[in-house]
């Protein structure tokens, strides 16, 4: 009898410290001689790439060269619906957070927006304020605006998260640090959160939904 495998239960199958398994069409295929390291061409093992093939150049015929050895099915334990979370694309959704914010935000300091106050404003208050010398300023007015309006788009994320990065942490250390951790006290609480989901995506760059995807998956045809 064929072994039935859950999502959650396929994605144990990552190529880590057990063989890679994806599955496709209901079908789970073992993919280990090409997955290594539990990755493929920016494809991670352990999950369902029925949507994602449907989108790409490639055809069912791929998978003739690999064995079967299971079958996924939609049912869910009781330990999964208590225990386990979603498989939204989850990357997506911190990217447009963190993008949004430092969009505004740049667009505040570089443009007046949203009742900022444009660049001679943000450039008085960071260089005679928080004393940054002006090339310095300049850059961090440049990186808010340009980076996260990148990060929206998904282009360039990995540069723009880093650019982001170390955004905040100047800021951390220049701004809040003094003022301790928490928020509402001007302290680090909220720079530190922003810094780690912009480290987040330098490590795991745009995910699926994103123009670096296109841009990859163009240069993989060639």
């Amino acid at each position: 009898m064929m072994r039935k495998f859950t999502v959650t239960e396929l994605s144990d199958f990552n190529g880590i410290k057990k063989p890679a398994y994806v599955g496709y069409q209901g079908n789970v295929y073992d993919v280990s001689s090409v997955f290594k390291d539990g990755e493929h061409a920016g494809i991670k093992a352990g999950r369902d790439l029925t949507i994602d093939f449907a989108k790409g150049p490639h055809t069912d015929d791929i998978f003739k060269n690999f064995p079967v050895v299971g079958a996924l099915t939609n049912e869910k334990s009781l330990y999964e619906k208590v225990f386990t979370g979603t498989s939204l694309q989850t990357d997506l959704l911190l990217r447009l957070a963190l993008g949004i914010v430092f969009f505004a935000h740049g667009a505040q300091k570089l443009l007046g927006w949203f009742g900022g106050y444009g660049w001679s404003g943000t450039m008085g208050y960071l260089t005679q304020t928080v004393h940054l010398a002006p090339p310095i300023a300049g850059l961090v007015i440049l990186v808010e605006f340009f980076a996260g309006l990148a990060l929206i788009l998904g282009l360039l994320t990995r540069p723009a998260a880093l650019g982001i990065a170390l955004v905040t942490l100047g800021a951390a250390f220049t701004v809040h640090l003094p003022n301790g951790f928490f928020l509402d006290k001007g302290g680090i609480e909220y720079v530190f959160v922003l810094f780690l989901v912009a480290l987040f995506l330098f490590v795991n760059g745009a995910g699926t939904v994103s123009i670096d995807r296109l841009i990859r998956d163009r240069y993989q045809r060639r």
